[in-house]
């Protein structure tokens, strides 16, 4: 599996030498699925320097995990990004605040959350303009994701956390949309436990929305990135 991971990347960076950065877009998805608000999904935008971020009206904004990562030169540059755009905000952590805790700490980059006016759920509730949103923190064993009960919407970094869902709506990234895909976005590989992708998969009362996400490390082939307004 790792050995055809690799293959597809160096496949996709070959790929991306040849036709250039020009064919990923910038897409934004707009789900209709009777919220009564409209609450935009922000995920994997991997903070890379400071930028102004164009975003669509929103009346909640859910910010979806790896809002950072080794690549990212200090938690100032996050509270830059994040602080300046309007709120309610609400986050969760993905593998990235993990993963490189060692250019910037745990307690530093909730830190720089916090200071940039975003709610930080791990594994917690909160209620915003009549909305129960769970935030389920990132697990390092895909089947490790406890079933939540009882929430409108469950904000998670991995879609693998849908598996165990009874109800609501999940709203995932961490995958990229497959970050190296074919023509017409089809993805080479996914870096999902059970296979999720991009886009809306449904589990008895539970619905997941996968957004392809807005940022990246490495470069995308023929995968756009997503941010998500759900309605």
């Amino acid at each position: 599996m790792l050995r055809r991971a690799l293959l597809a990347s160096a496949a996709g960076l070959a790929l991306l030498g040849v036709v250039g950065v020009g064919l990923v877009r910038r897409v934004v998805t707009v789900l209709d699925l009777g919220l009564g608000r409209r609450v935009l999904h922000l995920t994997d935008l991997h903070i890379h320097g400071l930028a102004h971020l164009n975003l669509p009206d929103y009346d909640l904004l859910l910010i979806g995990g790896d809002t950072y990562d080794r690549l990212t030169p200090s938690a100032e540059v996050v509270v830059g990004v994040l602080g300046g755009l309007r709120g309610p905000k609400v986050a969760v952590l993905g593998n990235h605040e993990y993963w490189d805790r060692g250019r910037i700490t745990l307690g530093e980059g909730i830190g720089a959350l916090e200071e940039a006016g975003v709610h930080v759920l791990r594994d917690d509730w909160v209620q915003i303009g009549g909305l129960r949103i769970f935030g389920l923190d990132w697990r390092e064993d895909p089947r490790d994701y406890p079933p939540v009960k009882d929430a409108d919407i469950v904000l998670v970094h991995s879609p693998d956390a849908f598996q165990s869902a009874v109800g609501g709506l999940y709203l995932a990234g961490h995958t990229h949309g497959g970050q190296f895909c074919l023509p017409g976005g089809i993805p080479v590989v996914t870096n999902s436990f059970f296979g999720y992708v991009r886009g809306l998969y449904k589990r008895g009362d539970a619905v997941m929305y996968v957004s392809g996400g807005a940022g990246e490390m490495l470069p995308r082939v023929f995968c756009d990135r997503e941010v998500v307004l759900v309605k």
